[in-house]
């Protein structure tokens, strides 16, 4: 028998405005950064040496832009470890923003599983990424 776990009309509110306030913040900040930095080419050539003598400040600016994909991913991991444990998709108490239909048993921990699988995936290569720009810096002052 199919399942239909209704709207929270709560829910749909929070999520419209959540992704309009966070549309806000990234334009603003997209702004700041241009009207501050300016172009970032520009910039990270006229502070190159700086970064390849302070290695650890390029490590720490990439981890800075990375870590909101970071943060999404080990939301997603634990929210699909949810789907698996309760074999229910979406998970018990969990507000929808629209009509959906249920998912339960062996198709509902194959979907969390695949949200787990694909969300470690990002996780491992958004840490990556400042580790190898740290790396690059390092191997430039060490040759230099």
């Amino acid at each position: 028998m199919i399942h239909i776990q209704k709207a929270d009309p709560q829910a749909r509110r929070k999520a419209i405005f959540s992704l309009v306030g966070g549309a806000v913040v990234g334009i603003g900040l997209f702004f700041l950064l241009e009207l501050f930095v300016g172009n970032v080419n520009d910039w990270i050539e006229t502070n190159a040496v700086f970064l390849v003598e302070h290695h650890y400040v390029a490590f720490l600016i990439m981890l800075l832009l990375v870590s909101p994909v970071i943060w999404l991913s080990g939301y997603l991991i634990r929210f699909a470890g949810k789907i698996v444990k309760s074999e229910r998709f979406p998970p018990p108490e969990m507000p929808v923003i629209r009509d959906v239909r249920v998912l339960e048993g062996k198709s509902a921990r194959v979907r969390g599983r695949l949200i787990q699988v694909v969300c470690w995936t990002i996780l491992i290569a958004a840490a990556v990424i400042p580790v190898l720009v740290w790396f690059i810096f390092y191997s430039i002052n060490c040759v230099g």
